[in-house]
């Protein structure tokens, strides 16, 4: 009787139904689990059928060909010896392995790093991984092609990833091994340290604020006090008039801020006596002064309600031009006016702006007037280099990629990694954009537009005034692009060269008068002679002109050949004459007579 033994492409038990035998001949489970058939302990060992399932789940995974598999082997065999020249051998002196796969393994925790002497064996993993393939057969190992595609997609779908990451997804690991281990220990570390410095960071973002919510809590207290004690400033002059103007006037002759208080303080005449120098042993009343008379009100300044911003006298401010300013809108000073002397035709400040924001309103009135300025400042010089621009942006002759390789250089979206220049993606900065060809760039180098800073490829002031005129005229762009581009007109490349070519000159003139003063033989080794004159060619004399057959054969109307005989061919239809007389008609050129028509 034969014993059932599970097929070796079987991963979940038996394929037959258990069979009879001697003690049961019904074959019951109980006797064919316990082996009472015969059956070995290894044809049902879970063991086994584990490492089986294993190799079919995790071998193909592993992504390896059967030239790592090669290499693992060797390495649990025989040690690879790392060269010193940087290659790895089979033994020393041996066949090479290739350096890609040693590294590709090391990396991945199935080789070992080689020790002092030169040795590299498999680890742990390695002899795992190699058990593995070898029980899931050939079916589990990738060829080199598909390695390569493989390797090729995930390097393309994980471009933004480091090196190691794309390295760990092309080569994994063993599941469950000791170098997976190792990583998950390193990344738990990495998460640690993490999670500590971000416990810092958010520590000191919460002191920042608190600082800043107690500095905004001073500053809001310091504002409302302000504010209260100008209303009780406000209510107090309402009450009682402005306090400046004395008790000795009137009210009629007080400010107008006095005149209309509800309750002013009362009028308190002069003291008009004086004391005079006594006699001795007498005393004597002092005169009554003359009544003393008011003093006239053109004298008098009255602090009434502050006039129109267009009616007050004009400061300039530094940092701002002439021709703009700012002014309070009112005797607390928490609102300004922005004016300006163009926007009101130039005649008189007109009003351009009104800012409203309390004790920070000066500061901001004073930013929207240098954004003002600023603005009249751009227009009047787009319109006084028009035509300087005009005549810049026609000499420029940039194709459209030349003036977006520019606009990007402006934007500081363009970069040099040490092998290509690039565009940065704006909306993916850790990707690299598309690559900008090398001798675009060089030629907006030569021309003194760009310039290389580090990894920063960045306008010059040319690029810049070059850019802006570009932007302004926007002229034709070239169909066909060219390396040798122009520098800026009137630019700072452009008056480097010019003077390089003065000094050139001035050096050559220098170096001839030299020559001339001090060996002045040597210039007369090759004399410079006029060429002779080169006479005009001479004219033929013109042929006169023939006269027409006409005068030359004037009573003739046919014109009458001899030809020889023999001098035509076989076959030539002839006349039985000994000569044959070829005439040819000479038709002779009549007027034509016209013809009536009906």
């Amino acid at each position: 009787m034969t014993s059932p033994i599970l097929s070796p492409t079987s991963s979940n038990g038996p394929e037959a139904p258990p069979q009879a035998c001697s003690r049961c001949s019904n074959g019951c489970h109980r006797c064919y689990w316990t082996g009472l058939k015969g059956a070995t302990a290894a044809d049902y060992d879970p063991t086994g059928w584990r490492a089986r399932y294993d190799a079919g789940e995790i071998g193909p995974k592993l992504s390896w060909t059967a030239r790592h598999l090669d290499a693992v082997d060797h390495a649990t065999t025989t040690a690879i010896t790392a060269d010193p020249a940087g290659g790895y051998r089979r033994r020393p002196g041996g066949r090479r392995i290739a350096a890609r796969l040693v590294t590709e393994l090391t990396a991945s925790g199935f080789l070992t790093h080689p020790d002092p002497a030169g040795l590299i064996t498999a680890t742990d993993d390695g002899r795992k991984a190699s058990l593995l393939l070898h029980t899931a057969g050939p079916t589990a190992l990738l060829t080199t092609a598909e390695q390569a595609t493989r390797a090729r997609r995930i390097h393309r779908k994980h471009q933004s990833s480091s090196a190691d990451h794309q390295q760990q997804l092309t080569f994994p690991c063993l599941p469950k091994g000791d170098h997976s281990r190792v990583l998950a220990a390193r990344a738990a570390a990495w998460h640690r340290e993490y999670a500590r410095k971000a416990t810092i960071s958010r520590a000191e973002a919460e002191a920042c604020r608190a600082r800043a919510e107690a500095e905004h809590t001073v500053e809001q207290a310091a504002h409302k006090a302000h504010r209260n004690a100008e209303q009780e400033e406000d209510i107090h002059r309402s009450l009682h008039g402005c306090g400046r103007c004395p008790d000795t006037w009137t009210v009629d002759e007080r400010c107008g801020v006095c005149r209309s208080a509800s309750h002013p303080s009362p009028h308190r005449p002069a003291d008009t006596t004086q004391n005079t120098p006594a006699l001795a042993g007498t005393q004597t009343r002092a005169p009554a002064a003359a009544p003393v008379e008011p003093a006239p009100k053109e004298t008098l300044r009255e602090e009434a309600a502050p006039p129109l911003a267009a009616h007050r006298p004009m400061t300039a401010i530094e940092g701002l031009p002439d021709s703009v300013t700012i002014s309070p809108l009112n005797l607390r000073a928490d609102a300004y006016a922005v004016m300006c002397l163009p926007c009101g035709g130039g005649g008189a400040f007109t009003t351009v702006d009104t800012v409203r924001n309390g004790a920070w309103s000066k500061a901001d009135a004073y930013l929207a007037a240098k954004h003002h300025a600023d603005d009249h400042a751009r227009r009047t010089e787009a319109v006084l280099n028009r035509p300087l621009w005009e005549q810049q942006a026609h000499a420029l002759g940039w194709s459209t990629a030349q003036a977006s390789t520019m606009h990007d250089a402006e934007r500081g979206h363009l970069h040099h990694d040490g092998t290509v220049f690039y565009r940065m993606d704006p909306h993916d900065p850790r990707a690299k954009g598309r690559a900008v060809a090398r001798t675009r760039i060089h030629s907006l180098i030569a021309a003194g537009l760009l310039q290389r800073d580090g990894r920063h490829v960045t306008p010059t002031p040319d690029g810049t005034t070059a850019l802006r005129a570009w932007h302004a005229v926007r002229p034709e762009p070239a169909l066909r692009e060219t390396t040798l581009l122009p520098p800026l007109t009137g630019g700072q490349e452009e008056a480097r060269r010019v003077s390089a070519r003065t000094e050139l000159d001035e050096f050559v003139a220098t170096q001839v008068a030299q020559a001339r003063r001090g060996r002045p033989e040597q210039l007369e080794l090759f004399p410079h002679e006029e060429p002779a004159p080169v006479p005009p060619p001479a004219r033929r004399p013109r042929r006169a002109p023939r006269p027409p057959i006409t005068d030359r054969f004037p009573e003739q109307t046919h014109i009458t050949v001899t030809v020889p005989a023999d001098f035509l061919p076989t076959n030539f239809p002839t006349t039985p004459a000994a000569e044959i007389r070829a005439t040819l008609t000479r038709q002779t050129r009549t007027r034509p007579t016209p013809n009536p028509t009906h």
